[in-house]
């Protein structure tokens, strides 16, 4: 068996390639078409996927039709995030480049996929209107968020929106992401189970093991 899957804003490929190994698990193998304005993502991305199709170009640019050639079971997004993180501080915010997240919609609803895997900082939930200079108007925080889900929602999905610990599930680092996900159908939205904990925890039936050092994978 097969999925066909999108990956916008590819980057260097890290989540195309849990796509794959969650796949394999599984016994299905991905046909993937993976697309970034960067060229030097996409030659990564090319030398780290060969087996994947390149798209380099604006996303925006691009028809959604021509790059799934057919039918699309998954699309995923990470959508640029550096003005939504709180690293920035107070300075001022580019609300074009924040507005990447808008393109996900657009592909959702020209592909209509079973299911969109949004990847993101968990600021990202408090993205919301702007001064004229460039600044977040107080009070207002994550009112486009919820504008923003709530297209998802008009053009027929669920969504559930989660931060995870990527220590929490075998990774040797504590980066929080939030996870937005959005599907078609009446399940419950599939969330993996935690397999490690800080110090590690347990009980007859849940045992969990304790976070993994990050020594153990610096060379």
């Amino acid at each position: 068996m097969t999925i066909r899957a999108i990956d916008l804003f590819a980057g260097a490929g890290g989540t195309s390639t849990g796509l794959a190994l969650a796949a394999a698990s599984l016994g299905q193998r991905v046909i993937l078409a993976a697309v970034n304005h960067w060229p030097i993502a996409v030659e990564t991305h090319a030398l780290n996927h060969p087996w994947a199709d390149h798209h380099c170009a604006a996303i925006d640019s691009l028809d959604p039709q021509t790059v799934a050639r057919g039918k699309v079971d998954l699309l995923v997004a990470s959508p640029e995030c550096t003005h939504h993180s709180n690293a920035r501080g107070g300075k001022p915010i580019n609300d074009q480049s924040r507005a990447s997240a808008w393109c996900v919609v657009r592909w959702a609803e020209a592909l209509r996929p079973r299911v969109v895997l949004v990847e993101n900082v968990p600021e990202f939930q408090t993205w919301g209107p702007l001064t004229m200079r460039g600044q977040r108007m107080k009070g207002r925080a994550g009112e486009t968020f919820e504008a923003w889900r709530n297209a998802l929602h008009a053009i027929g999905y669920r969504t559930a929106a989660r931060v995870l610990n990527c220590a929490d599930y075998g990774d040797a680092t504590t980066r929080r992401r939030l996870f937005v996900l959005a599907w078609r159908g009446n399940c419950a939205a599939p969330w993996p189970i935690e397999s490690h904990a800080e110090r590690g925890s347990g009980d007859l039936f849940a045992a969990r093991k304790p976070w993994r050092p990050a020594r153990e994978v610096i060379d």
